[in-house]
């Protein structure tokens, strides 16, 4: 029987993704490993008797974490179940221009997110500045793409919103897609840039200068691709994740 509360820090157990759960989402504590170690079945879970403190490190943090990826938010009413739902279902539709959208012309690019992303594009150069010609350059792009990562971490960490963290999932793999048409156009440098201008009358642009530099400028197209690809497939991969959620939200207010 595990323990109805954390016996390191006293954080009540919660749920996981198939009932009560496995690992403290506090401190990372192992119940299997704490009830094996009150029985005598091993040196406890802060000392393994093999050592492998890395091991337990990882099913307890880490494992914790993912744990939590599988928990539906437990306060949501049913209006806000249908209103989470119509904005998946709007997240989904919005998702294709990008998907099916030519790289070689951006067009499914030019809409308000493009400048959403921007904001954090520059905010990443000029974090960046310290650190060579190179990651300054790189560091628009990190930055546009880690402040969905931030926001979708923070969706679960903080609030335990499976939900919420899947749109910020979502505008990570959009985010993605927003990289590629300037990763495609790094040889013909024809994408309108901020302030006006096209990256061949500006003396180029990012990924020009970033591809050029590793000597891999020449694919510029297929890498193009290849993000956008991957952006679109973490969009429906976010979708999906947010609709199982809210489906077993739902299961979950049926049964209470």
């Amino acid at each position: 029987m595990y323990p109805a509360a954390c016996p390191k820090c006293a954080t009540p157990r919660g749920r996981g993704a198939a009932g009560p759960a496995l690992s403290c989402a506090q401190c990372g504590l192992v119940f299997s490993k704490w009830v094996d170690a009150q029985s005598g079945r091993n040196a406890g879970p802060e000392e393994p008797a093999d050592g492998r403190h890395g091991s337990i490190w990882l099913e307890g943090r880490v494992g914790g974490f993912l744990a939590r990826l599988t928990v539906p938010p437990q306060a949501m009413g049913s209006g806000s179940r249908i209103a989470h739902g119509l904005l998946l279902a709007a997240l989904f539709l919005y998702s294709w221009p990008f998907i099916l959208g030519d790289v070689r012309t951006a067009d499914a690019w030019n809409g308000f997110l493009h400048g959403v992303n921007l904001v954090f594009h520059e905010a990443g150069h000029m974090f960046m500045i310290p650190f060579g010609r190179f990651m300054h350059v790189l560091g628009g792009t990190l930055g546009q793409l880690a402040m969905p990562l931030v926001v979708c971490v923070a969706f679960i960490v903080k609030r335990d919103d499976t939900v919420g963290a899947s749109v910020g999932l979502w505008w990570f793999g959009q985010s993605l897609t927003d990289c590629a048409p300037y990763i495609a156009d790094a040889r013909k440098l024809q994408l309108e840039l901020l302030g006006g201008g096209t990256g061949a009358e500006r003396d180029g642009h990012d990924w020009e200068y970033l591809l050029n530099t590793l000597g891999i400028a020449q694919y510029d197209i297929l890498l193009g691709n290849l993000v956008k690809l991957a952006g679109g497939a973490v969009m429906l991969l976010a979708v999906a994740w947010g609709g199982w959620m809210l489906w077993r939200a739902a299961g979950d207010a049926a049964g209470r």
